[in-house]
């Protein structure tokens, strides 16, 4: 019985070093970019900025209009989700993060779109989906959405670790001169 028993004893005599060859740290390869990446990169990273710093003041309370339409006929959208506003806030961390606004300008925004978060009206607790950002009334239909919830809850986060490394930044950063 020990040859047909031989097709399950070696994987099983073996399985501990399969387990510890699987079990080991893969080494990330590392890959450079190009200068011209990285210029290709900045600049869409900085158009990406330029909605958010066009579109977003006190007109709207800080807070995100959901969409811009430029032609034929040029509107506004000015309603926002929890999606967008957490979107806003990243986009902001990472303004400051490549230099595109000061230490000062970054915390700004983010306290006045704060502010403006705790105007809103909830559900126990719960950020509505869709408000109006002129006035901050919730939109009809009333309900909460678990994936806007859930992206703005990551993106918050996200911005706990942002502000760690803020606010142990020196107040000139090099990243300003690279804004530039």
């Amino acid at each position: 019985a020990l040859l047909p028993a031989a097709c399950l004893l070696l994987p099983w005599f073996v399985s501990p070093e399969i387990a510890a060859w699987f079990s080991r740290p893969r080494v990330p390869r590392k890959e450079e970019l190009s200068a011209s990446d990285l210029i290709y990169l900045r600049r869409l990273a900085r158009r990406t900025w330029l909605y958010f710093e066009t579109f977003v003041g006190p007109g709207d309370n800080w807070l995100p209009p959901d969409n811009v339409q430029e032609a034929p006929h040029a509107a506004i959208a000015h309603r926002t989700s929890p999606t967008n506003i957490g979107m806003m806030l990243l986009s902001s961390l990472t303004a400051w993060d490549l230099g595109y606004v000061s230490s000062a300008d970054f915390a700004a925004r983010v306290h006045n779109a704060l502010d403006s978060l705790d105007r809103l009206d909830r559900h126990r607790g719960h950020f509505l989906n869709w408000y109006d950002t002129q006035s901050l009334e919730p939109l009809e239909p009333h309900y909460v959405s678990t994936v806007d919830s859930g992206n703005l809850a990551v993106c918050l986060l996200a911005m706990k670790e942002g502000f760690r490394e803020a606010l142990s930044a020196p107040a000139m950063r090099r990243e300003q001169w690279d804004g530039l």
